[in-house]
């Protein structure tokens, strides 16, 4: 089996639905992985079964402290670096001595994400454009210089990293066969909608909520799971007409998750026309449909390729109109039609967005290498 060392920019102990299924479960089928995991709680280097805990400010001398508790990087066939580019300097800089291959993974584009989010605050200047254009470009000759590139979706490098030559294998969001879930229709006449995630004014969650404030029916809720429960409840006193039909509510692991979906009927994955939205399928989505929840999301060429409206989910622009529209539309569903959406949607995603599938290609795309 060839041994793989997986860099994460990822904290010990969070939960995360893409390192798990596809890294500690489906590609150890394939090849051995050990996952590097930083830490600003330890002051040294710790292996934990196939975990191994760095000190953050180790994170530029990585080979060095895993050396220390007798890992040797030599050993390894590839290093895979998610999202810090940082590493990736550090790690290609010592590929020559190590001889092993070279991946970079790009889940979102953070450094886009950082502009736009200054321009949705309005405090965006021409310095952090400039700024921007370097960093990409930057970036774009260490990616050049590994020997694969995995972004979430080939929209992804080409809008962000044009100018990237090397093999590309998209690593997209999708659901855990082991996983999913049959869903129980609810029997309340009452549509409960869920919003799980991020909420900020870049996310311009505020037009999702203009939106509910125009619907005509009275049979409806929204139960939102965010960390952003300071900006949540600004977001709703704006709303004061229709306060009273949304509930924030604290998730904290993977099972509660599961929970929280179970009482509710549509999920909500509602984002402004941005590019950095429309280049990668919306990770809840993939959490509702493991539980078998229909979501109504943003039409885009990315969700359209997946999804068919009316048939697997609800697509929708993101206007006041036509949130509205749609959010009418599905409260006058028959609760077990909405069923139907959900199983139909989580068939689809088992065919075309499914880890263990995943797994198995990129397995056979780092042997090619």
């Amino acid at each position: 089996m060839k041994k793989i060392l997986y860099v994460t920019d990822r904290e010990e102990y969070s939960e995360h639905n893409f390192i798990g299924p596809l890294f500690e479960k489906y590609l150890p089928l394939y090849a051995h992985i050990d996952i590097v995991y930083f830490s600003d709680y330890k002051s040294y280097a710790e292996r934990k079964n196939k975990s191994i805990i760095i000190p953050t400010f180790d994170r530029k001398k990585l080979f060095a402290a895993m050396q220390e508790i007798g890992i040797d990087a030599a050993n390894y066939d590839f290093v895979l670096v998610r999202n810090m580019h940082d590493v990736l300097e550090y790690v290609l800089d010592q590929k020559q001595k190590y001889n092993f291959k070279v991946g970079f993974r790009l889940s979102f584009p953070k450094i886009a994400a950082s502009l736009e989010k200054a321009k949705a605050e309005k405090s965006s200047n021409l310095l952090q454009v400039v700024d921007n254009k370097i960093k990409t470009y930057t970036k774009s000759k260490l990616i050049n210089k590994c020997d694969i590139f995995l972004p979430t979706s080939k929209q992804m490098q080409e809008v962000y990293y044009p100018d990237v030559n090397v093999p590309i294998f998209t690593i997209p969001s999708a659901i855990d066969p082991q996983r999913v879930q049959k869903k129980e229709c609810n029997i309340s006449e009452k549509i409960i909608f869920a919003y799980i995630g991020t909420l900020s004014e870049l996310r311009d969650f505020k037009s999702v909520l203009a939106a509910f404030s125009t619907l005509t029916k009275d049979n409806w809720a929204l139960h939102i799971s965010t960390n952003d429960v300071t900006y949540a409840q600004d977001c709703i006193k704006s709303y004061g007409d229709i306060a009273d039909k949304i509930q924030i509510i604290s998730v904290k692991t993977k099972d509660e998750l599961f929970a929280f979906m179970a009482q509710c009927d549509v999920g909500l994955s509602l984002l402004p026309d941005l590019n950095i939205f429309n280049t990668s399928v919306h990770l809840k989505i993939m959490d509702y449909y493991t539980a078998g929840m229909p979501a109504l999301m943003s039409e885009n060429q990315l969700n359209s390729t997946i999804f068919e409206d009316e048939k697997n989910a609800w697509l929708c622009d993101f206007s006041v109109t036509s949130m509205a529209k749609k959010l009418e539309k599905i409260i006058s569903m028959p609760k077990q039609k909405i069923c139907e959406v959900g199983d139909a949607g989580q068939t689809r995603l088992l065919e075309v967005r499914n880890y263990e599938t995943i797994a198995k290609k990129l397995s056979e795309m780092l042997a090619k290498l």
